[in-house]
């Protein structure tokens, strides 16, 4: 027998397996026989394997099936046997918070691959000495932020390099992989995977993994406005076109004294908090100017936005002259006809 503790909250799908519309499920897999044994279980806990743990080891895999709409999720496997080496892939980025691992498009994060039950000596199987490493990259279609893992990794690996020594290796990536026409506007994810090696008994299994999702730089326009614009009395109809907002952002129009964006603190003309799971694009329209432009002189429009990464620029600035003062000319006239009265 063996003893497994299952801890949904180690899997990416976390938050999914712990609801009451999901059930759980540990399967057995028998590598030498292939009998397969589904053991029910809660969502934190530990239980005895179902089947013993034959010479050929045995891979459980971790399911949660949610109710309604019916669809199955693989949140977790372990190949277990007599010298089968165990992983753990933790990915860390810039960004602490999301339901997963999530990251900006232009931003670093690393991976640590944790790699514990190697063998060292000589006449050893290949697979009790090394494990397979590989990164697996792809782009989220239109209309779409989900891929299975499945979808994910049966494209040809990016990158792949054998780990042959225990303990933690560290991969540091300076931005992420994935490319588009616009390289600021690539979206999806990067899945790690550890594959333990073929033995002739055992088949090439994935023993660990992890995906970090990556997001686009937001963009945007300040519409209804241009550079050099006079105001006089009625400000034109002014909407703001926003791109690819970061998941957890604070985007304002930001409205400054003077000719430039100077990168302090201006007066909030208008604010759009966005706190989701996904990157968003919204058009948003401006009544709030007129009440902001208090005197006359030259001022400054900026979109900016606030997220993990600092206070960021994400739009072309727009420079306006404000002339709202009457000025009134008056003449004097002499109506005299030059005769003394």
């Amino acid at each position: 027998m063996k003893i497994l503790s299952l801890f949904l909250t180690l899997s990416a799908a976390s938050a999914f397996g712990q609801s009451s519309n999901f059930s759980n499920f540990v399967r057995q897999t028998q590598q030498g026989t292939g009998v397969v044994w589904d053991m029910p279980v809660a969502a934190v806990g530990a239980a005895s394997s179902a089947l013993a743990l034959d010479a050929n080891g045995a891979l459980f895999q971790l399911w949660t099936i949610q109710q309604s709409p019916v669809q199955d999720y693989l949140l977790d496997q372990k190949l277990v046997g007599a010298y089968l080496p165990t992983a753990d892939i933790k990915v860390i980025t810039l960004d602490p918070n999301g339901k997963v691992p999530r990251t900006r498009v232009d931003k670093p994060f690393t991976v640590e691959v944790t790699v514990a039950g190697l063998l060292t000596g000589s006449g050893l199987p290949l697979a009790s000495t090394q494990v397979l490493f590989e990164q697996h990259i792809a782009s989220y279609p239109t209309g779409q932020t989900t891929l299975l893992a499945s979808q994910v990794q049966s494209n040809t690996p990016l990158y792949s390099g054998y780990l042959a020594s225990n303990g933690k290796t560290v991969f540091r990536f300076p931005a992420s992989s994935l490319t588009a026409t616009d390289p600021t506007k690539a979206l999806g994810e990067e899945h790690f995977v550890v594959h333990a090696l073929s033995d002739g008994t055992l088949s090439q299994t994935q023993i660990a993994s992890n995906f970090v999702q990556v997001w686009p730089v937001a963009s945007g326009l300040i519409k209804g406005i241009s550079n050099n614009d006079l105001i006089r009395f009625e400000i034109p109809k002014i909407e703001l076109l926003l791109n690819d907002l970061y998941p957890r952002s604070d985007t304002y129009l930001m409205l400054y004294e003077g000719s430039q964006y100077n990168g302090v603190t201006g007066t909030i003309v208008k604010a759009y908090p966005v706190d989701r799971d996904i990157s968003t694009s919204t058009v948003i329209p401006v009544t709030e100017l007129d009440s902001k432009l208090t005197k006359d002189g030259t001022y400054t429009l900026a979109i900016v936005s606030q997220t993990v990464y600092g206070l960021e620029l994400i739009a072309p600035t727009v420079t306006i002259q404000v002339r709202r003062s009457l000025q009134v000319n008056a003449m004097q006239v002499n109506f005299s006809d030059g005769s003394n009265p």
